[in-house]
Parts: C-alpha cells; structure tokens; sequence
C-alpha cells in the first residue's frame, strides 16, 4: 500500500466545519427563525403594496432558480480548478466559496419576507424562506467533493 501525502493542507477540515456550519445558521437556523416570526412578529402587508404581488412572485421565483444555477454552475467550475490550485490557497477558496453558495442561496429566504412583507401569500412567503435549507444541503459541496477535486486525475 502507497503511503501518498494527503493533499488536503493542515486544517482544512477545520475550516471547511467552520464554513459549512456558517452556511447552515445562514439557510437553515436563521430561515427556522423567519418561519417563527412570519404573521406573528412580521405582519402581511407590513411594507403596504401597490405591487402586483403575483407578478413580483413569479420574478422571485426566476431569482431563486438563477441563484440555485449560478451556484451549481460556479461550484462545478472551481471543483474542476481546485487541484490546479496552490495548496496553500486551497483552504481559503472552499471557505470563501462554501460562504458565497450559502449567502446566495439565502436570498430565496429574503424574497420570501420581502413578498410577505408586501402582502403576499403566507403559504408562498414561507415556501421561499424553506428553500434555502433544502438549495444547501443539495448544491453546496461537501467535504468529500472538496477532498475528491484535489484527486490526480487517472
């Protein structure tokens, strides 16, 4: 058995936890919190509207997937790049680029106050401020895929 020094640079398990649990207070705790506050806390119409509230739903909606994509489409391109990358850069991209997913992402939960706020269903408010927990733990890498980009390719 081949002893191969492990291309993964001290402490980046340490920060990738970090970085993936900052991700998870922002799309999944911070989210939990929203869905307590919402009609109770955060009134309907809290903002008054003469908005076309259907309209501005459905543009939500078109943000949320454009983010979902950017955020798939970015992560595939920097997980093909991270071998290439210097080992001592390694560390900082995931955890700069775990945080952007997660920011990212999270906007689905601002459209959903932003739409509650100006007299939008609850139902529909409460759908966009679930999604970012769901859009985290499917499209943000784990540390598996960080550990597996750093691979020599066969």
């Amino acid at each position: 058995m081949e002893n191969h020094p492990d291309p993964m640079p001290q402490g980046f398990r340490r920060a990738f936890l970090v970085a993936y649990g900052a991700g998870i207070m922002l799309c999944v705790v911070w989210p939990l919190i929203l869905q307590a506050m919402l009609g109770s806390v955060i009134p309907s119409r809290f903002l008054g509207s003469a908005l076309p509230i259907e309209e501005l739903g459905y543009t939500f909606t078109g943000l949320v997937i454009l983010s979902a994509l950017f955020v798939v489409q970015r992560s595939r391109r920097i997980l093909a790049e991270f071998q290439v990358l210097e080992q001592s850069k390694r560390t900082r991209r995931m955890t700069v680029e775990t945080c952007l997913y997660a920011a990212v992402l999270e906007l689905s939960a601002f459209f959903g106050l932003l739409y509650h706020s100006l007299g939008g269903t609850e139902r529909y408010a409460r759908s966009f401020i679930t999604l970012p927990a769901v859009m985290f733990f499917l499209f943000v890498p784990k540390l598996a895929a960080w550990r597996k980009a750093t691979e020599p390719k066969a």
